[in-house]
Formats: C-alpha cells, sequence, structure tokens
C-alpha cells in the first residue's frame, strides 16, 4: 500500500531548470548525428570524385593510347606508299648519304634500340604540338630518314620530316585544327641482310618502324608531360617478280599469233643481247610453259613461226645469228622465289584486277582509244640521266580493258592493260609493259618500241587456269633490255609486307 500510494501521489519535476537540460541534451545528440551524417556524405563524395576521377585517367589514357596506336599504324602504311620508287640505299644513309658503319652500334640492344627515332623516355615527354626543341639531341646525320636520295652535292629532300607527322582533328572549342597525334618513322636494314653494311642494301629487304605518340591528361602534379606511346614495326621487300629475264616473255600452255602471223615485216628487232644499259639475257623472247607434263611447248611454237630469215632478228646471248634467241625460262623461274609467282594466277589476277588500281597513278576503266589528240602524262625517263635525278620520272597506268593506240605516245613506268593492246601508232616505253587477262598483244601496221620488257599471259576463269596468249610484232618494232629502266619500274611497284608486330619498352633486348 505504502508503493502504491507513493507511486499515485508522486509528481513530476516540472521545474524550468529541467525542462532546459532536457533539450540541452536532444541538441547535443542532433549534433552528433548531423556530424557523422556529414563525414559519411563527405567520405561518400570524395570517394564518388576519386572514382570519377580515375575513370576518366582511364578512359582518357585508353582513348589516348588508341591515337598513339592507330597513329603508328597509318606511319607504317605511308611508309609502304613513300617507299615506292625510291632507292633503299637513300633510305638507309638518310638525306646526307652518310655510308660510315662506325655510327651503327656495336651491340645486340642499342642497335634494337637503333631502329626508334627517339627514345621511349622523350618519346612519353614529347610535346607533339611542336616536338623540335625535345629532339635536338638526336644526330643531324638523320639516319634512315625517308627521304628522295641526295642527287650531286644537293640532299635529299625529307618525305618525312625529323619532327614526324602531324594528325589533326576539329577544334571542338573553335575553328582550325588541335594537334592529336604524331608519328615518326625510320628506315634501318635488316641484320639478316647479305653484307655487314648497316647502310647499304643487297636483298632488297628493310625494315621500318613507326612510333605513335599521343597527348594524355595534363597533371598539374608535375612538370614532365605524359603521352601514350605506340610502336610498330614491318618488313618491307621489294618483289623482284616482274624482273624478266628477257625483252619480251610470253606465259601459257601455247601461244598464238594475234593476226594472221606472228612475225610480219623484216625490220623488227627483239634483243637479249648486252648492251650499254643493260648486261643481256640468254634469250630476246623468254617462255614460261604453264603445263610442262604434255607436249606443247610455246619455245617451239614460236619459233616454228619465225621465218630462218627473220633468226637474226632475235638475239639473245645463248645463240649467234644463225639461230634465234627463243628459249624456254620455266625452270629459271621456279628455281627464283619472287619470279616464282609468276607461276601462280591468283598472283596475277590480284595484281591486275585488285592491287594496281589502287596505287596506280593513271587509272583508266573500260575500252581506251589514244589518238592524237588524247592528252596523257605516261612519265618520262632519260637514260643518259641517273636514276635519281630530278627530271626522271616513273608512271604507272593502268588500263581495265582494251588499249587501242593510235597515235604516238611515249612513257615510262608501268603500262599494265588487261586487255586487248593493239598498237597502229607508235608507242615508245622505258620500263615495264604488262599484259596481263586476255593477254593479247598486236602491232600490227604500227610501232613499239620498249626498253626494257614486255611480259604477256592470258588468265582465265576455270580449270586450267591459264590460256592461251596471242602476239604478233611487225614493222619496226623494237624490245630492247634496259637494266635501269626495267629497275626503276619495278621499284615504281609496292613494296611487299612480310611481317609487322607490336614492340613494347620491354620486347627490345
Amino acid at each position: 500500500m505504502r508503493f502504491i500510494s507513493l507511486t499515485r501521489f508522486h509528481k513530476p519535476n516540472t521545474s524550468q531548470e529541467h525542462a532546459s537540460n532536457f533539450w540541452r541534451q536532444q541538441e547535443g545528440i542532433a549534433a552528433l548525428i548531423a556530424i557523422t551524417a556529414l563525414s559519411v556524405f563527405s567520405l561518400l563524395g570524395l570517394y564518388l570524385s576519386l572514382n570519377a576521377t580515375t575513370e576518366v585517367r582511364i578512359s582518357e589514357n585508353y582513348e589516348s593510347h588508341q591515337q598513339a596506336d592507330l597513329a603508328a599504324r597509318a606511319g607504317l602504311n605511308h611508309a609502304r606508299e613513300l617507299i615506292r620508287g625510291l632507292q633503299l640505299n637513300d633510305l638507309l644513309q638518310g638525306p646526307k648519304a652518310i655510308d660510315d658503319p662506325s655510327k651503327y652500334p656495336s651491340t645486340r640492344s642499342l642497335q634494337y634500340a637503333f631502329r626508334n627515332w627517339m627514345d621511349w623516355s622523350t618519346a612519353r615527354s614529347l610535346n607533339i604540338l611542336d616536338p623540335a626543341s625535345d629532339l635536338t639531341g638526336l644526330s643531324s646525320d638523320d639516319l634512315g630518314l625517308i627521304n628522295t636520295g641526295k642527287y650531286g652535292g644537293t640532299d635529299g629532300t625529307p618525305l618525312v620530316p625529323r619532327t614526324g607527322i602531324a594528325l589533326t582533328a576539329p577544334d571542338p572549342d573553335g575553328s582550325g585544327t588541335v594537334t592529336t597525334a604524331r608519328y615518326f618513322l625510320k628506315v634501318t636494314d635488316n641484320p639478316e641482310d647479305c653484307d655487314t653494311d648497316p647502310f647499304t642494301d643487297c636483298d632488297g629487304i628493310v625494315i621500318v618502324r613507326s612510333t605513335g605518340v599521343a597527348r594524355t591528361i595534363r597533371e598539374t602534379g608535375g612538370p614532365v608531360r605524359a603521352n601514350s606511346v605506340a610502336v610498330y614495326e614491318a618488313k618491307f621487300k621489294e618483289l623482284r617478280t616482274f624482273d624478266l629475264d628477257a625483252p619480251v616473255v610470253v606465259e601459257g600452255d601455247g601461244v598464238l599469233p594475234a593476226a594472221t602471223t606472228m612475225f610480219t615485216g623484216s625490220s623488227f628487232n627483239i634483243d637479249g643481247s648486252p648492251n650499254p644499259y643493260s648486261i643481256g639475257t640468254l634469250y630476246g623472247i623468254g617462255t614460261i610453259d604453264t603445263n610442262t607434263s604434255n607436249t606443247i611447248h610455246p619455245a617451239d611454237q614460236i619459233k616454228a613461226r619465225l621465218s630462218p630469215e627473220r633468226f637474226r632478228n632475235i638475239k639473245g646471248k645463248c645463240c649467234g645469228p644463225t639461230q634465234p634467241a627463243i628459249g624456254d625460262i620455266t625452270t629459271t623461274v621456279g628455281l627464283n622465289p619472287d619470279k616464282r609467282l609468276l607461276l601462280d594466277p591468283n598472283f596475277l589476277g590480284n595484281i591486275a584486277y585488285n592491287l594496281m588500281p589502287k596505287f596506280a597513278d593513271n587509272v583508266y576503266q573500260g575500252n581506251q582509244s589514244w589518238s592524237a589528240g588524247t592528252a596523257v602524262d605516261l612519265g618520262y625517263y632519260d637514260p643518259s640521266e641517273p636514276l635519281d635525278a630530278p627530271s626522271q620520272r616513273f608512271k604507272i597506268t593502268y588500263v581495265n580493258g582494251d588499249l587501242s593506240v593510235s597515235g604516238n605516245f611515249s612513257g615510262a613506268g608501268v603500262l599494265l592493260v588487261t586487255g586487248k593492246l593493239s598498237i597502229s601508232g607508235s608507242l615508245r616505253w622505258s620500263g615495264l609493259i604488262l599484259v596481263i587477262g586476255q593477254g593479247y598483244v598486236d602491232t600490227t601496221g604500227g610501232m613499239a618500241a620498249v626498253e626494257g620488257g614486255l611480259y604477256v599471259v592470258n588468265l582465265q576463269s576455270g580449270n586450267p587456269p591459264f590460256g592461251t596468249p596471242k602476239i604478233t610484232v611487225s614493222g619496226s618494232s623494237s624490245f630492247k633490255l634496259d637494266d635501269k629502266a626495267l629497275l626503276m619500274a619495278i621499284r615504281s611497284l609496292p613494296q611487299v609486307e612480310l611481317s609487322r608486330r607490336e614492340v613494347t619498352s620491354l620486347i627490345d633486348p
């Protein structure tokens, strides 16, 4: 009863002092909760900010590396086009034509590093907007710089400057463009080359290394600018497939005349014997037999259509004037890795219908008729001048169809015709004439003067892939060897890429 009484009649303390203490306690708890929440949200905000910054960096670094990678790849593609028609020694020796083996490193690791236009640390800190000052430490010899070659006392003209090629994009903040990446190229000799001089080539193979550099986000924490760097290396080979073994080469299982007879007149001349511009070949007319298992021999067919009094019109190192210099070169072609490709119809078809239109200087689709009023720039060659003389202009002309020449024309380089080549006028050509496709050449009533080589082959669908070529030589037509003209024509064709690899700073020894 006492407990109940006390409970029932107990009065709470409602004084002002007690109420003040109560609310002070509540305010303290609220402040603690607010501080805790603020700390949590601050940490969360900091985390989100750092995470966003990291993601931006990752994204930017990825984009930058992709730009550097694409720049390096673009450099190799550019190099493949630039070195077409250039002498490989000029590339190795640079615009000043320096052939000094003492400038080549002696250790294996330095030899691989020599392939780079700049070292890795320089590339990572390079100012791609204006790299000239960062590259002042490079040798002024410019060895391996792609150039036109020294001529006389004049240095070669660099086709890719030592400061590289800038890749640009539209400026998102205004007019004009901004530099997004830059690539640098250097040419060196392959270590398997057949001589010991790193600045002369003897196997037609060189190594091109392309360094692509792109900017990343600029940091404020230090003075060193960080770039993404990608390096690619490719081996390029100068194919000698069309380094013909005779001034006229005909390929097929058999051969027929394009007109009534294969040879008309008495003044035509097919000469494979030595001359001031050539060491000569065995035959004036060489044949490639695409089916050696039967009894049909193209060389014998051509001889049978030549009258004995005209034997002296076809000359070579094989025979005297009493025998025509006509022979089979199938075995010789098969032993040479480059020339063996002439036995591959897929290779020939790819050259004629896919590759040639892409890199030719003059492209004509459909049948063409060149008369006196036709204006075409077919190039120029002066045999008395050096190959690298500025006046020499070799061009590639492609005709996908028949070509009828009734006017007077001259040219230099490579002429490829997929249809019939008919000459009733005059065509003077220095270099290569390739008639791949229909394989038909007729000079009846006209004159063809070729200093270099003529190659004729008939391609057909189905089996066998090689058809029967047709050729008629008449009038005062002349086919003679000119080794320099033939060489420059071959160099006008694009290099073959043997291999390509990406290089990192850890791969090279």
